[in-house]
């Protein structure tokens, strides 16, 4: 039946049976029931007073988080530099002889010390090799391959942290979290590190992700003190034995705080509820132990010839043997405090003041914390005393190892995701404070709520330090980034002169010539005598042998350093089978404990020996005897030069941040960091 335009018809719905489906109920973020109508937001700890009913703030998912932390990482694998020998000795060495058969070793590798692990060595070989290897990439390529798999890694773990954060904290702790963890100096070089203490901090990472939500939250769907235990002790057993420390807070928390539970007030019940905690603890302590010790050990052995477990020798070393680490890298107590300033400016007073920010909030603002507006009932945990308990960790590494006379950078790897929390705490409680002081002096929340005062004060206690320490590790690259330029300029500028002067030619040349000629550098293994490039006194800035081609013989000449050196590997007779009767010997006179140079000779070759010379000229640093001015030397020639910062003679603060438009230039001294040919081979 038709009817003319304008006419309202009505439609009946065809009857159907099938049941109407009926949405689960809601639950809130610590796993109750939610009421009616209730939206999830403002469920943490922490909360927004003034616009607690209102919309929560823009947070990034874990998947976009991740996808730009990926973008920054990437970037720090290219670009960071390497800080610390130790990085380069102790780990990228040992992977290129496990790989390529040559390298360095240092006495820590040695079966008689057996104090770095073989097994976290290997761990990272498929990282190194597996892409590399589909693709027929060479060392460099490996190199960087596995830098940015680190950098993935930390970017997972980054992520799981901030959303943890997110859900169990507060929305606006965690947006802070997010850019104070990605920009920062300290995590840009930390996040990349091929280091035990930066794989700790991987592994506290996810810890602290199952820890800080409650016991009773079912979001993450596994078992919550299992998951945090395991994590801690791969961290401790894997990467750093003393980063079974961060734990502590959370074992303190599962075996005595109810932390998200409410405990029964009969005698009989309560004691019934603490043995299950406690036996959970244990178990998961255990099984945890047992599920990634023994594997390490079985590995360590099966490498060092022995039974051997590097990470109990590590703190029988440290802590209870009789010459320890105090042998050198001793440094005063200010050290940490100025090395954490530099890498995180104002995000450290910032973490310093979160116990005391805390301590104020609860006399003066009591209400910011908790899911309710009220005081805990009987048997629950205060959540005042949840966040210290969060906030522990930071105030408990910084303890520890200030008191220790040895302190390098890298032993604060692992606390730099909660020095960026506890930062980020105090400043969700300063803006809380800022709050109420407006509205007592205007005496209307609303005015408060609508006003973008306390928005800007956020915003610039993030942006600011987070644009400073952007500036720091641009710095770092800038002034300190030439000895992997040296390399770079070795492999793809002196050695294809080398086989071109040879009679060779490029494999490939493009036909515009935008682009550099590709060149086969495989000759350069079967020349009659080796090309050798030597290392005096920038021995501890060498960047890996992956860095040089294969047949290019790295050497040491004598420079003023007197204590032990790293040594070449024997080379193996074995090369691509495992394990190798090498990584068992032991050599008595070569290896010591005490730093002391090697009674056996093969150490340093003589000057006149080598073919390429990297060598250092800084205006602080005069030449002695056993250091001349190369550079000046005639029977050397420049190949390349690059600018080195000399801290010691540049002034302020424009030796330790770069600023773009050459502000501060004039303050800068910069020396010639060079590598250079000897006269002999041009004739």
């Amino acid at each position: 039946m038709s009817f003319r335009p304008g006419v309202e018809t009505v439609r009946f719905r065809r009857p159907t049976n099938k049941p109407v489906e009926q949405k689960a109920p809601e639950k809130d973020q610590f796993g109750s029931l939610a009421p009616q109508g209730w939206k999830r937001r403002h469920q943490g700890v922490l909360q927004d007073q003034l616009r607690r009913q209102q919309n929560g703030p823009m947070v990034p998912s874990f998947s976009v988080a991740l996808r730009l932390l990926l973008l920054i990482r990437t970037t720090a694998a290219m670009f960071a530099i390497i800080s610390d020998c130790d990085e380069v000795f102790n780990f990228y060495e040992p992977l290129h002889y496990f790989a390529h058969n040559s390298g360095f070793q240092t006495w820590e590798q040695s079966p008689q010390y057996g104090v770095r692990s073989w097994f976290y060595v290997l761990l990272h070989a498929p990282f190194a090799y597996f892409g590399p290897w589909l693709l027929s990439l060479g060392k460099r390529q490996q190199f960087f391959a596995l830098r940015m798999c680190l950098g993935a890694i930390s970017s997972a773990c980054e992520a799981a942290f901030f959303r943890a954060v997110v859900e169990a904290v507060n929305e606006r702790v965690g947006r802070y979290l997010f850019f104070g963890m990605a920009l920062s100096a300290g995590m840009f070089s930390a996040s990349v590190a091929f280091l035990p203490s930066s794989f700790a901090m991987y592994a506290n990472l996810l810890a602290a992700s199952f820890w800080f939500h409650p016991a009773t939250s079912t979001n993450t769907g596994v078992n919550r003190a299992f998951f945090a235990t395991l994590c801690v002790a791969v961290g401790a057993i894997v990467g750093w034995p003393f980063s079974a420390v961060l734990g502590i807070p959370f074992v303190i928390e599962y075996a005595l705080l109810p932390a998200g539970e409410v405990v029964p007030a009969e005698g009989n019940q309560k004691l019934l509820w603490g043995q299950k905690r406690l036996t959970t603890l244990l178990g998961a302590i255990v099984v945890a132990a047992a599920v990634v010790a023994i594997p390490a050990i079985v590995v360590d052995s099966w490498a060092y010839g022995r039974l051997t477990f590097p990470s109990l020798n590590i703190v029988l070393y440290n802590v209870f043997g009789d010459k320890g680490p105090d042998l050198y890298g001793t440094e005063p107590f200010s050290y940490y405090f100025k090395n954490l300033f530099l890498n995180f400016n104002f995000f450290l007073p910032l973490a310093l003041i979160s116990l005391p920010a805390l301590a104020i909030t609860y006399k003066y603002d009591f209400r910011r914390l908790g899911k309710t507006q009220m005081k805990p009932k009987e048997g629950e945990s205060s959540p005042y005393t949840l966040m210290v308990v969060r906030l522990a960790p930071f105030y408990i590494w910084l303890a520890i190892f200030t008191l220790q006379p040895h302190k390098e950078e890298r032993f604060m790897f692992p606390a730099y995701p909660f020095l960026c929390f506890n930062a980020c705490v105090s400043i969700f409680l300063i803006r809380g404070w800022l709050e109420t002081v407006y509205v007592k002096a205007t005496k209307s929340p609303y005015r408060a709520a609508q006003s973008d005062l306390f928005s800007w004060f956020t915003f610039l206690a993030v942006i600011v330090p987070s644009l400073l320490s952007l500036g720091r590790s641009m710095g770092q690259i800038k002034f300190y980034g030439a000895p992997t330029a040296i390399t770079n300029h070795f492999q793809y500028k002196t050695l294809p002169s080398v086989l071109e002067g040879l009679g060779y030619e490029p494999v490939h040349v493009p036909a515009e010539r935008k682009d550099e000629p590709v060149w086969d550098l495989s000759p350069i293994e079967d020349l009659e005598e080796p090309l050798r490039v030597c290392y005096g006194a920038e021995w501890h800035r060498f960047p890996s042998s992956f860095l040089y081609p294969k047949g290019i013989d790295v050497q040491w000449i004598k420079s003023e350093f007197d204590g032990m050196m790293p040594r070449h590997w024997d080379n193996s007779s074995s090369a691509g089978w495992w394990p190798r009767s090498e990584t068992r010997a032991i050599h008595l006179g070569r290896f010591n404990a005490d730093n002391k140079a090697s009674a056996e000779p093969g150490t340093y070759v003589p000057v006149d020996t080598c073919n390429y010379l990297v060598t250092l000229n800084l205006p602080s640093r005069p030449p002695t005897k056993a250091e001349p001015d190369y550079i000046s030397d005639p029977a050397w020639e420049t190949e390349f030069c690059t600018e080195f910062l000399d801290a010691a003679s540049s002034r302020g603060w424009a030796r330790w941040i770069w600023l773009p438009g050459g502000i501060c230039e004039r303050q800068r001294v910069y020396g010639q960091y060079c590598l250079l040919r000897r006269a002999a081979d041009l004739a």
